[in-house]
């Protein structure tokens, strides 16, 4: 077998979940040591627990690799391992980064902005209002959203971002094959149009409450940033932020009402530090530190571009443009003009004063 399959192996079988294959493998190192290990030795370790043994040994000897990827591809499922190309760069320094991920859909491009928005699942009006704008305008300025579908927030930024058009993806507790909460069913099949459903868990791996808290690493994980909608004090989406937090990303939140118990979290947030968000363009002006960076990485290809974003600025005056115009006389196709004319906003050069269109900065 190759590496991936025994990843693979492991990925098939629900007890092996995150922290105890973590636990596992300090002790034996690799997944394929772990698979081709001897019972005996195993039974002589004091280090695994016989429940630990009894699994891994029937679960070898039941595992089909044929099978397992015959599964997925008949559900249109695709799988990705820590030892792959194209496993997420964003989740790669972490020590705590899933050993494979299962996804329907495409994975989020870590070369572009990824924004993760989370909040209250019994959320307010002015919560819902603010998730689905934010995420809209957002979404139409090229960034992509990431949440986890739950109710509330959640859902309300997702709805928001499949409006703005840039792909949006979310990170479930559950299989990917399963729709959780079931009422979202239309969500779901409106995200795997553009954008991805994600999970570490297997399929059919039903909505257990342990699921959740664990898979927030993984949305702040993919993330550029995390944005904080409504939330109490002690509000679940918080756990988000203490993994945003350990992981280096910064953290940003609407402020609320004072006095408001679905704004007590996120004014906290702001009292210590988090950014301040009242519409799109604060999160965007924030974003620029990941165009910049990205563009020292990229000299010889920004070489290559800089004619287009020449042509792209001269076609622009301070009285605004639709882009459908834009994309008539410069040639470009819709989703690269959207995403050089972010690159544009983020340096400071051009503005969107409405939907559609865009004018320079005087």
């Amino acid at each position: 077998m190759e590496k991936r399959d025994y990843w693979a192996w492991l990925a098939s079988n629900e007890y092996f979940y995150f922290d105890k294959i973590q636990k596992i493998l300090k002790v034996y190192g690799t997944a394929e040591n772990l698979y081709n290990i001897s019972e005996k030795k195993l039974m002589s370790d004091d280090r695994m627990s016989p429940e630990d043994i009894r699994n891994i040994v029937e679960s070898r000897d039941k595992f089909n690799k044929e099978d397992f990827y015959e599964k997925l591809k008949q559900k249109d499922i695709k799988f990705v391992t820590v030892e792959d190309e194209d496993y997420p760069e964003n989740l790669k320094p972490y020590d705590h980064r899933p050993y494979y991920l299962f996804y329907k859909g495409r994975l989020p491009d870590c070369n572009k902005p990824i924004v993760a928005m989370v909040g209250a699942r019994a959320c307010s009006g002015y919560g819902r209002n603010m998730a689905k704008k934010l995420a809209e305008d957002l979404s139409k300025a090229g960034v992509q959203i990431i949440s986890g579908m739950a109710r509330g927030i959640d859902t309300y930024s997702q709805l928001g971002a499949i409006v703005g058009e840039t792909g949006t993806f979310s990170v479930v507790g559950t299989g990917v094959d399963v729709c959780y909460p079931t009422e979202n069913i239309e969500l779901y099949n409106d995200i795997l149009k553009k954008g991805g459903i994600i999970s570490e868990y297997p399929p059919g791996s039903k909505a257990l409450a342990w699921h959740f808290p664990q898979r927030n690493r993984i949305i702040s994980g993919l993330s550029h940033k995390v944005v904080v909608v409504e939330a109490k004090e002690k509000s679940g989406s918080l756990i988000t932020v203490e993994w945003a937090l350990e992981q280096g990303r910064d953290v940003m939140a609407v402020p609320g009402r004072v006095g408001d118990r679905l704004s007590g979290g996120t004014n906290r947030l702001i009292k210590n530090g988090a950014g301040i968000v009242t519409s799109a363009n604060d999160i965007i002006s924030e974003l620029k530190y990941f165009v910049f960076n990205k563009a020292d990485e990229k000299n010889t290809e920004e070489k290559i571009l800089e004619k287009e974003f020449l042509m792209l600025y001269s076609e622009l005056g301070l009285q605004p443009k639709n882009i459908y115009e834009l994309m008539e006389n410069t040639g470009l196709k819709y989703e690269k003009l959207v995403e050089m004319l972010l690159q544009l906003q983020l340096k400071g050069l051009v503005e969107q004063p409405s939907y559609n269109y865009y004018s320079r900065l005087s």
